[in-house]
């Protein structure tokens, strides 16, 4: 999640935020947070890569399922989640989500969602515990990820026979576990070829 420039004054319902949206230049990125529009930062590479190293890792580890979900599973990103009539004045693009395969190539928005991952800085903090409460409220989310961008931190909150269990990883030899989507990954892995807080992080 890129931090914010700047708000418009309106306060919108999410219809009225897309039909609005639709009408900005393509190369403006806007969520709608409470009601108003805003216009995100650009992503610095760091936060591209741990989206692009993420989405690549959960695809990987969803084709390896010994009986994959049906209908089939896959992981975007950027991708629109709809959240009504959990939240209908929230309408995010999470950095990376875990949905069913679109059934069309128009498909902008899901309906379910399993997994949901924000790519943070010290800029969202504000933002990010109200954002990851909303997603958990969705009957579908199993899996919420907290990745910061400026520090080794993966923060995983996983839906456990009803209840959610948080899980911190601060470490690069720290593994996530997530047995529904097949996955099982080192925080090396997620932050493979960033810069991160201290030092390139690369495999050979």
């Amino acid at each position: 999640m890129a931090g914010a420039i700047r708000r418009t004054t309106a306060v919108l319902s999410v219809a009225e935020f897309r039909g609005w949206a639709e009408s900005r230049p393509e190369n403006e990125h806007w969520e709608l947070i409470d009601g108003v529009p805003v216009m995100m930062v650009p992503p610095t590479h760091d936060h591209q890569r741990i989206a692009g190293n993420l989405e690549r890792l959960l695809n990987d580890a969803i084709k390896r399922l010994p009986r994959p979900p049906v209908p089939r599973r896959v992981a975007y990103q950027r991708i629109g989640v709809n959240l009504g009539p959990v939240a209908e004045d929230y309408d995010p693009e999470p950095d990376v989500a875990v949905v069913d395969i679109a059934t069309t190539g128009e498909q902008r928005y899901a309906d379910r969602f399993f997994l949901v991952a924000e790519v943070v800085s010290s800029s969202d903090e504000a933002r990010i515990e109200r954002k990851r409460e909303i997603y958990k409220l969705h009957p579908d989310c199993e899996c919420v990820l907290v990745i910061r961008q400026d520090r080794y931190e993966v923060i995983v909150d996983l839906r456990q026979g009803g209840a959610w269990e948080r899980k911190t990883c601060k470490a690069l030899r720290d593994r996530l576990n997530l047995p529904t989507f097949g996955l099982q990954c080192s925080l090396e892995d997620i932050y493979e070829d960033t810069i991160g807080p201290h030092e390139s992080v690369r495999h050979n």
